[in-house]
């Protein structure tokens, strides 16, 4: 008894996609790429550049050389880009691919300090985390206060969204700005349009920025 539907990331497989497309159900989905060759629009962030820019911050200004990247789920599509964009800069700067430097952080608190937590028991050495998401940079912190690792004086901290909580953070957080209501209300407005049998764009990529603050080492 709908009209339409926003469909987030990856709340439905991509043969169901294919049946209400089939059938000339209104669908937008947001922070996903549509099937390939399906009509679908969709809005997304811009997740390549912006995680190359920040990568390459922590290399070039503040001299890191052991980044931690912090993984979302496996079919994650945001996550895939920015691990891209991680192993990119890695490589153009001469960094090796340590993969004792990769988690899965799931873009969730919890499992952002637990994984921290296992590197540091297990002895692996590294000087940055790009948490993947500020929510993840808050159960990174603790992971890190806990060890008693300075931040950013042992650590750097980098997380992604720029969420109001990001610069109360214990140093303020450095993230990447991700325009989350103009992505919602884009999405939202795409359908509408849909519905009333307007044509939009089918991909949306909004553009991202780095916001520098205390934790990657930046005043």
């Amino acid at each position: 008894n709908t009209d339409g539907l926003l469909i987030f990331s990856t709340q439905l497989d991509n043969a169901e996609l294919v049946r209400m497309h089939q059938r000339g159900f209104p669908i937008v989905l947001l922070h996903r790429s549509a099937p390939k060759g399906l009509p679908i629009p969709s809005v997304r962030f811009e997740n390549h550049l912006g995680v190359r820019q920040a990568i390459d911050h922590l290399i070039e200004v503040h001299g890191r050389r052991r980044i931690v990247f912090l993984r979302g789920d496996a079919d994650n599509e945001d996550s895939f880009y920015r691990e891209i964009a991680y192993r990119e800069a890695l490589d153009v700067h001469g960094l090796p691919f340590d993969p004792a430097l990769v988690g899965v952080g799931g873009f969730n608190e919890m499992l952002g300090e637990a994984v921290i937590s296992a590197m540091i028991a297990d002895g692996i050495q590294f000087d940055a985390v790009f948490t993947g998401d500020d929510e993840a940079a808050a159960g990174v912190m603790m992971a890190l206060r806990n060890g008693s690792l300075s931040i950013p004086e042992d650590v750097a901290v980098v997380g992604f969204d720029d969420l109001s909580s990001a610069r109360h953070f214990n140093p303020a957080l450095t993230t990447l700005r991700a325009p989350i209501e103009t992505a919602s209300y884009l999405a939202a407005h795409h359908l509408a349009c849909l519905i009333q049998g307007d044509p939009v764009e089918l991909v949306n990529v909004l553009p991202v920025e780095l916001v520098l603050r205390r934790s990657c080492g930046c005043s």
